[in-house]
C-alpha cells in the first residue's frame, strides 16, 4: 500500500491484496480513492471491489495464490 488518501491506503499497481470480502487474492491492476480493480495471478477476469475490503497479503496468503496459478495452469495442459 502506498498512496494515502485521507486515512485509508490505496495500494500500488501490481502489488498483492486481499480481497476480504471474496477471500480471493490479486494482484492490483489500478486503483481509486474508493475502488480497487483485480485480477487473478495467471490472468483471468479482472474483479472490482471497495478499497475498505482489502488488505496486503502475508506470506500464505501469497503462497496460496501461486499454488493456485500453477494448478490452473496444469489443468490447462493437454
Amino acid at each position: 500500500m502506498t498512496e494515502d488518501q485521507g486515512n485509508v491506503c490505496v495500494p500500488a499497481v501490481g502489488t498483492m491484496v486481499l480481497d476480504k470480502r471474496r477471500d480471493r487474492v490479486g494482484e492490483v491492476m489500478d486503483a481509486t480513492a474508493s475502488w480497487v480493480y483485480l485480477r487473478a495471478f495467471g490472468g483471468g477476469r479482472e474483479w472490482v471491489t471497495a478499497l475498505e475490503d482489502v488488505e496486503p497479503v502475508g506470506v500464505h496468503e501469497r503462497l496460496r495464490a501461486r499454488v493456485a496459478e500453477v494448478n490452473a495452469a496444469r489443468q490447462r495442459q493437454p
